[in-house]
């Protein structure tokens, strides 16, 4: 399990209290502190004994784990767009990538008492009236939403709750986000060769946060990948509940699992591991070229 050496979440998470100023000074404040830090890292005077490749690059980790402590404390949109920039070798060094490839969803659940309430609002009856048991403890939690479990009809399923107000977090972080992509468009010198296009960068990302705060969407492309694999035995797609699924919730079955990387609970299962290798390369192979959509979370 990964480990961040700062409590996730920060202001953010009272996003409600405070005003769009204040966010945007703390998001320019965390942007300029960086932008400082990589200048200074970038001056001889500040290496004792002369500044070599070995020094810089010690540097640039140290500010890769800055960088993602800092992430953190700004919340979902940054985290989200943080791991979206976790593959992108061809945009950042390999320190800031190893750095940003921790960024989990390690954030705190929000109070179970307003999840409940979404709940009931989306869904327009009492959980107790729709449940015949709600587990008001979340399962885990995320950075957009978290989850809760319960039994409906009989059946055990799980509930993905919204975190409220994303998308008014969204639109202050997105407008601060468009002014650094612009900057950066102007200054990147683009030596490496790489053409970095900032701008589309961030048209891609802010499309992609918006469709992640609806999870009918995200219900709509759970059914989609099941009737691709319907003839697959081995991929298992969880059912969708539409009758108490809306944008802030998405109510499915409940599939209990284990990641892949698990491997000493994949060996006291006894399961096969090589044979699970080739069932994950084949799906995945399966969903780039032959459905050409693909389950980006492996």
């Amino acid at each position: 399990i990964l480990q961040v050496s700062v409590v996730p979440g920060g202001r953010w998470n009272r996003f409600k209290t405070y005003s769009t100023i204040q966010r945007t000074l703390e998001i320019w404040g965390s942007v300029f502190a960086f932008i400082f830090k990589v200048w200074l890292n970038n001056q001889k005077f500040t290496y004792r004994g002369g500044m070599t490749e070995e020094k810089r690059v010690m540097r640039r980790k140290v500010l890769a784990k800055w960088l993602k402590e800092s992430i953190l404390r700004l919340g979902p949109t940054f985290i989200k767009i943080g791991q979206q920039f976790s593959t992108r070798v061809d945009i950042l060094p390999k320190e800031y990538v190893d750095q940003l490839s921790e960024l989990q969803d390690q954030v705190p659940p929000f109070p179970s008492e307003t999840a409940v309430s979404t709940i009931e609002e989306e869904l327009g009856a009492s959980v107790n009236e729709i449940f015949e048991r709600f587990d008001v403890e979340p399962l885990a939690a995320a950075s957009l939403g978290q989850v809760h479990r319960a039994c409906l009809n009989g059946q055990e399923v799980v509930l993905k709750v919204q975190r409220p107000g994303l998308k008014e977090l969204f639109d202050i972080d997105l407008k601060n986000l468009r002014v650094i992509a612009e900057y950066l468009q102007k200054v990147d010198p683009k030596s490496d060769g790489a053409k970095r296009d900032w701008v589309a960068i961030y048209d891609e990302c802010a499309n992609v946060l918006y469709q992640e705060i609806d999870y009918t969407k995200e219900a709509f492309n759970a059914e989609k990948f099941a009737e691709n694999f319907k003839n697959m035995d081995y991929v298992k797609v969880p059912e969708i509940y539409w009758e108490y699924t809306t944008p802030q919730v998405l109510t499915m079955e409940y599939v209990p699992g284990i990641k892949i990387n698990r491997i000493q609970q994949i060996d006291k299962l006894g399961l096969d591991r090589k044979r699970l290798g080739r069932y994950a390369v084949e799906s995945y192979l399966e969903q780039i070229l032959s459905h050409g959509f693909f389950h980006a979370d492996p």
